[in-house]
């Protein structure tokens, strides 16, 4: 048989009001969070503003070295073979020697053409 003296209200208020302060508590935290983040955002903001000039140059620095590095060890008869075949490749089969040479000028410029080599001297 049911009671009909039970109070619903007494249980179902307490935790009505413990969720909903549950929940502000949780806003309260997230709130900080994004105040925490964009404080460090802020903060990073700051400090690369602070070395970001000396982070660049370094950073070309490096660069500029390890290209000098690169300029200096390259040595495009290591690289003889594989021009030769990329040559090859574009030449037509049983022509004379003049054609040929004709022909290979014109490879010779189509390959240098879609080559992407830049240097820098100063």
């Amino acid at each position: 048989m049911e009671n009909l003296n039970f109070d619903n209200d007494a249980v179902v208020d307490p935790k009505d009001a413990e969720i909903a302060e549950l929940r502000k508590q949780l806003e309260h935290a997230n709130r900080r969070d994004e105040l925490k983040a964009e404080q460090l955002d802020q903060l990073g903001d700051a400090v690369m503003g602070l070395i970001g000039d000396k982070v660049e140059a370094l950073a070309d620095s490096v660069a500029n070295r390890e290209i000098e590095r690169w300029a200096d060890q390259f040595d495009i008869s290591e690289y003889e073979y594989e021009l030769g075949e990329m040559i090859d490749e574009r030449l037509p089969e049983g022509l004379d020697d003049e054609s040929r040479a004709d022909d290979l000028k014109s490879a010779v410029r189509e390959i240098l053409a879609e080559a992407n080599v830049k240097i820098e001297l100063e």
